[in-house]
């Protein structure tokens, strides 16, 4: 058997396996609901999450249409990042595709969505601010305007390191990292992406406070 066949089969033993244990992961959940044998951190991606107290800075305008306006940085930010909406992670290379997608809809109207850069990843990043994130039995504190609700920690970056890796940012401890674009040998990440864009002065908002 040749290296590359023999690296396929593996992987897709390895995907079977994690298909088998989440599938026995969800049969424990509906069978024992309160997760005693786990200590209750099974749960924790799933759990009802009690509201956070509202944001009271000025810098953020929600704009009840999934995005959020930072009038500092003069960004506008989708408001629930990819994991939150639809728990799953993506490679960078998806995270294109995603973005496509983005504006093949016209989110919210708009269709010039893009991967942030690192600084303006960094932009959001407030210490005094804090939200529990919870992921099995990892727990943490997100340091980022609850105005974003119970986000991710981690986001992928339009910037890329050398040939085979892009930069991310972490909201634990307000880190940069390099991280494969691909995902590695399995294609797995624990990257997610919050797309954002420019406001411009032809954005509607901008054209109706000016008459």
């Amino acid at each position: 058997m040749t290296t590359h066949k023999k690296m396929l089969y593996h992987k897709r033993w390895f995907i079977l396996f994690l298909l088998i244990l989440f599938a026995g992961l969800g049969d424990l959940q509906a069978e024992n609901s309160s997760d005693e044998i786990f200590g209750g951190q099974i749960l924790t991606m799933t759990e009802e999450k009690p509201p956070l107290a509202p944001s009271n800075d000025p810098r953020f305008k929600d704009n009840n249409d999934g995005t959020v306006t930072d009038l500092q940085e003069g960004l506008m930010w989708k408001k629930i990042d990819l994991y939150q909406e639809k728990k799953i992670w993506s490679s960078w290379d998806e995270s294109q595709k995603l973005i496509e997608s983005f504006n093949k809809e016209a989110y919210a109207s708009y269709s010039d969505w893009r991967l942030p850069t690192r600084k303006e990843l960094k932009s959001l990043y407030e210490e005094d601010k804090k939200v529990p994130w919870k992921y099995y039995w990892t727990e943490n504190i997100i340091h980022i305007d609850p105005i974003f609700g119970y986000s991710h920690c981690c986001f992928w970056s339009s910037e890329l390191y050398k040939d085979k890796y892009a930069w991310g940012f972490n909201y634990i401890g307000g880190r940069e990292y390099p991280s494969m674009k691909g995902g590695g040998q399995y294609h797995l990440s624990l990257s997610t992406i919050r797309p954002v864009r420019t406001i411009l002065k032809t954005d509607p908002e901008n054209t109706a406070s000016q008459n």
